[in-house]
């Protein structure tokens, strides 16, 4: 037996592209039922680009029996459609929409350009390989950046898969251009066709495990977002941060470094709540807490400790340092004037901070104690000032 017959005997071009339609369309049901019916952020979009290439599959797999123009025109509008909803998938995960006509752009496109070549089969196959390939590493270029709460495995093995698509793409364009009789006949199996079929079918299945590990990992870190941020400010909740300060303080402890805890309170917020209600209320909380974090690290821990009370945990920063900070803090919450639902409100602070080199404090309640001392003194000395207590000494800033 010949090499071509070892290679039909061994793959059967017709019985891959069914076994691809099968694999598509049981992994596009797979996402329906198994996310509940509920297909957001890109899983949709996801879900039906494998529906596309499994009915493009199945158009070629018909190529012999029905007409070349059915078979091969039109599934190569249904592998446009496949890729341009790839591209919408890969947006929507990071919270963006591609506008739907442009799927209807590209199936047009595809049909017009690929549609005029069709008697030229070399020409068709290097066009149709060549476009859908850049337009595999244009997915690619949408894929690389990376997606929040994803890990970074997760989402090399995703981008890995555009490019493996992309490449498998074009190398078929360039080995039609350099050995077109191994692609003049479409029904005869040679190791060129199958081979690339097997890449394609592998690259289905790596990027839909990929994409639907990259829903997964996002989802249980938003979940964990939701678990440990305060929704109104974006600031830690007090549960994370007792989680959060007790490993810094043991750390600090241990490397014998400062580490210093500031509590802010907003001046007479009653006031703001009742005067221009509990929404104009809310707003301030928001704006105070941008505020904040414009004057902080991204070590730093910001926290909403309770109602109109927030915490800041400074690592390696010392007492004097601490009160320097909240001296800042308390002056441009002085003079930023917020416009909240046309209401123009102004905001005082009043702060209290405790160190640990100067309190030398054994656990976090008695850093907070301390914080809390210094908190009550600088508000009975007529709020809007920074206080901290040390060592039965104050200070005033």
């Amino acid at each position: 037996m010949g090499a071509g017959g070892t290679v039909g005997a061994m793959f059967d071009v017709r019985s891959l592209f069914i076994v691809m339609v099968v694999t598509n369309l049981v992994l596009a049901a797979s996402l329906w039922i198994g996310t509940g019916r509920k297909l957001r952020d890109g899983l949709g979009q996801w879900t039906g680009a494998l529906v596309a290439q499994a009915v493009a599959f199945g158009l070629l797999a018909t190529r012999g029996g029905a007409p070349d123009a059915v078979a091969a025109i039109a599934a190569n509008a249904f592998l446009a459609l496949g890729i341009a909803l790839v591209a919408g998938a890969i947006l929507g995960i990071r919270g963006r929409r591609l506008p739907a006509m442009t799927y209807v752009v590209v199936v047009l496109i595809a049909q017009l350009l690929i549609g005029s070549m069709f008697d030229n089969w070399t020409l068709h196959v290097v066009t149709t390989s060549t476009l859908f390939g850049a337009a595999m590493l244009l997915n690619l270029v949408l894929a690389w950046r990376p997606v929040p709460g994803v890990a970074p495995a997760t989402h090399w093995l995703f981008a890995c898969s555009m490019a493996a698509s992309a490449t498998v793409l074009l190398s078929r364009a360039v080995a039609a251009l350099a050995y077109p009789e191994a692609v003049e006949s479409f029904a005869t199996p040679s190791m060129f066709q199958a081979a690339g079929l097997l890449v394609v079918y592998t690259v289905t299945l790596t990027s839909s495990v990929a994409f639907l590990l990259m829903q997964k990992e996002r989802a249980d870190h938003r979940a964990q977002q939701l678990a440990s941020i305060d929704p109104l400010t974006g600031a830690y909740n007090r549960r994370t941060f007792m989680e959060l300060a007790a490993k810094e303080l043991s750390r600090a402890r241990r490397l014998d470094n400062p580490v210093s805890l500031v509590l802010l309170d907003l001046d007479h917020f009653k006031r703001v709540n009742d005067t221009y209600g509990h929404l104009a209320g809310d707003g301030a909380l928001r704006a105070f807490a941008d505020i904040v974090r414009t004057q902080l690290r991204k070590e730093d821990i910001f926290v909403r400790y309770g109602g109109e009370e927030f915490c800041l945990l400074l690592p390696d920063v010392p007492g004097t340092g601490a009160v320097a900070l909240a001296g800042r803090i308390r002056l441009a919450v002085e003079q930023e004037t917020l416009n909240i639902g046309g209401h123009q409100i102004s905001l005082t602070i009043s702060a209290g901070v405790s160190s640990r080199i100067d309190e030398n404090p054994e656990d976090l309640d008695r850093l907070i104690a301390r914080a809390d001392e210094a908190l009550y003194l600088a508000k009975n000395r007529g709020r809007n000032r920074v206080a901290a207590v040390s060592l039965g000494q104050s200070k005033l800033a």
